[in-house]
């Protein structure tokens, strides 16, 4: 193992520390009640060890989160999802385990989503440490050598579209107690493969401004 693969290893350890040292406290004392200085003292690091690898406590609640998530789906993901014949049964169960998994982390779900847009407003998106992108890739980019999906978009533009469809899924869920986010999932999952699926080309859509319309 080189040096830089030894120095990675150790500072995923302690990210992984301190995020469960604040999971902790978060059960404990509700999270909105915890502060970053509770979340240093009860990983026994220093204040700066904590803001190095964690600029604000959101930060530490996402890479907890990902860390639960990928572990809670890779069960799913190797014995259910990859089986299915088409990418649509392979997203839909992906995401009906999600759903199950949001059902059981609710109290989470407002933070979380508030500091993913915020990542992406301040240029961030790419420092997310994990989550589903990857699968989504590989998904896709099934998908698309299968005909299944358009292949003049590139996978990983695809997926950051399905992304977000998916958490603005979660964010009209977390809107009323009367909404199922399995239906809001089934409707984003709708709209994406009305954009996404492989077409002749003549299905596009146009959103030039109408002026710039011929």
């Amino acid at each position: 193992m080189s040096e830089d693969d030894r120095i990675a290893r150790k500072r995923k350890q302690t990210r992984d520390r301190i995020a469960a040292a604040a999971h902790a406290l978060f059960e404990r004392d509700g999270y909105e009640g915890v502060t970053m200085e509770q979340i240093a003292a009860e990983a026994d690091v220093a204040r700066g060890t904590l803001y190095n690898h964690f600029p604000v406590k959101e930060a530490v609640l996402v890479h907890w989160m990902h860390n639960e998530l990928e572990q809670d789906l890779q069960a799913v993901v190797e014995d259910y999802v990859l089986s299915r014949e088409s990418f649509v049964a392979r997203v839909a169960t992906l995401w009906h385990g999600s759903a199950s998994w949001w059902e059981h982390h609710r109290q989470y779900a407002a933070p979380y989503i508030r500091f993913r847009f915020q990542q992406v407003r301040d240029g961030m998106e790419q420092q997310a440490s994990s989550d589903m992108l990857p699968l989504y890739v590989l998904l896709i980019d099934q998908a698309q050598q299968a005909g299944e999906l358009r292949s003049d978009t590139a996978a990983g533009r695809l997926a950051h579209y399905l992304h977000f469809l998916y958490l603005g899924a979660v964010m009209t869920w977390l809107s009323g107690a009367d909404v199922r986010l399995e239906d809001e999932l089934c409707t984003a999952l709708d709209f994406f493969m009305q954009g996404a699926a492989h077409t002749d080309g003549t299905a596009r859509s146009d959103l030039r401004k109408p002026n710039d319309q011929a």
